[in-house]
């Protein structure tokens, strides 16, 4: 049989807004640069994402906070600050670092020398607080990513997420460029719109992460997806003369 277009009738728009209550909203923060990282504590898996595509995906073992004067992986979003191919901890009896990615701070992703931890990798927390990655995963990391690459880091479904956004589609009338100076304000707003069921309104700008930005160690919330109500539908627009009204997507 073949298939139809169905026109819709003048009743279209309150079933569509309607519907479009429960579309899944997430706070989008687009990305310039090629690569971003989501790690996934739950998981405990790290994604590589090249262009919006997953390229690879690593199995780390995060901060295990019931260890002797260890933190869990903080959850946020952060950039990679630091990096260095061996870093020395001094806290904990000078143990070398392998191929140091740092991004909130002292916690970073980096690998070790022996082999005993591999078996914790993709299982359970086993650190102090950073990531550790197998020294072959460590190593492929430190020489793809730059400083400024982006990391998403959370335990459940977040309500803030990443998104490529190619260079050439970047728009300066309609795009805005995160500045670390007035982040937290701006992105707790938005959060907080979100959860108050009106992802749609104010967002007129897309925000956007520069390759060269390096973010707060402290990082930024991200908020869970558990918390987001349904929301209050964008903008229905004036149809053109003989067509049913659409919608204003954000």
């Amino acid at each position: 049989m073949e298939a139809q277009q169905i026109q819709p009738q003048a009743s279209s728009p309150i079933v569509l807004t309607q519907f479009l209550r429960f579309f899944p909203v997430r706070d989008t923060i687009y990305v310039l640069s090629p690569y971003y990282l989501e790690l996934d504590l739950g998981q405990q898996r790290l994604a590589v994402y090249e262009r919006g595509q997953k390229r690879y995906d690593f199995p780390v073992s995060s901060g295990a906070p019931w260890l002797q004067k260890a933190i869990e992986t903080p959850t946020g979003l952060f950039t990679i600050q630091t990096k260095a191919t061996r870093a020395i901890s001094r806290q904990f009896e000078n143990t070398p670092m392998l191929h140091w990615l740092g991004f909130a701070g002292n916690v970073g992703f980096h690998a070790l020398e022996g082999w005993s931890y591999y078996r914790h990798l993709g299982q359970r927390p086993s650190s102090h607080g950073c990531v550790r990655l197998s020294r072959e995963d460590a190593q492929l990391l430190y020489r793809l990513l730059p400083r400024g690459t982006p990391v998403l880091v959370y335990k459940e479904a977040p309500a803030r997420v990443l998104a490529y956004l190619p260079p050439e589609q970047f728009d300066p009338s309609r795009d805005w460029v995160l500045e670390p100076a007035h982040a937290a304000p701006l992105l707790r707003a938005r959060l907080e719109a979100l959860y108050r069921g009106q992802a749609h309104w104010g967002r007129r700008r897309r925000l956007v992460l520069s390759p060269s930005t390096i973010l707060h160690s402290s990082g930024y919330e991200i908020g869970s997806a558990h918390l987001i109500p349904p929301q209050e539908p964008p903008l229905l627009l004036e149809p053109p003369s003989g067509r049913a009204p659409g919608l204003l997507l954000q």
